[in-house]
């Protein structure tokens, strides 16, 4: 019995001590669409192995969010990335993934006719998924990130978010163009006004219709002539 009892004891120190890395760093940089990274550094070295051996590839960390926009019903958001991206780096023992999220289900806009500003809307629920690194060892980032975004700290045109978890630190921060304002955040989604664009602006000016007038009278004077 008592060996039994010694074995237990054994197994959950054993199974208490594998942790993942000494950090996990994500970041979110929005535009026009939403670019992830994912950053883990000095993994333990036997599940660094147990990671590579098992399959775990590019498209584990955007597969495993595609299917948290099923379970929510998103049809406009997908994941998009590089199958040929290198995502191991054996000599650190750390991985970095890196994948676009797109889709008005994610990231859209509605433009103001009158000052012709942008105001985004950045949906982020997608973020409360589990990552299965083996068989035996997962990391469920809404754990550790499930707070609404509208409590994360905001540092100038970012909201993040750290914390550590069995000596492993653990960040998040979803960053904002430098050009946005009147920013916010109302439970998981950010919302942001951005200036007008050139394209906009050029749109909206009384200049485009003066010049396609011009541009008309020539087509017709041309024609005129050429017709005599």
């Amino acid at each position: 019995m008592k060996k039994l009892i010694v074995l237990f004891i054994l197994l959950i120190l054993v199974t208490t001590s594998t942790v993942l890395a000494s950090s996990v760093n994500i970041e979110t940089e929005i535009n026009e669409n939403v670019h992830v990274t994912f950053g883990f550094a000095d993994i333990e070295t036997q599940l660094y192995s147990e990671i590579k051996a098992e399959g775990f590839n590019v498209s584990t960390i955007p597969n495993a969010i595609e299917g948290e926009f099923e379970q929510q019903g998103l049809t406009n958001a997908r994941a998009i990335y590089d199958l040929n991206q290198e995502i191991f780096e054996d000599d650190t023992r750390s991985m970095h993934v890196k994948f676009f999220l797109a889709g008005s289900d994610i990231i859209s806009y509605t433009l103001n006719k009158t000052d012709m500003t942008r105001t985004f809307r950045v949906e982020a629920e997608w973020r409360k998924f589990e990552i299965s690194f083996t068989q035996n060892f997962s990391l469920n980032l809404e754990e550790h990130f499930g707070v609404p975004l509208a409590e994360w700290r905001r540092v100038d045109n970012a909201f993040e978010r750290s914390v550590d978890d069995d000596s492993v630190e653990m960040s998040f921060r979803f960053i904002l163009p430098e050009e946005a304002f009147d920013i916010r955040a109302e439970e998981d989604t950010i919302i942001f006004k951005v200036p007008p664009v050139f394209e906009d602006k050029l749109l909206n000016s009384p200049f485009l219709i003066l010049a396609a007038i011009i541009v008309v009278n020539i087509i017709v004077v041309v024609y005129r002539r050429a017709r005599k």
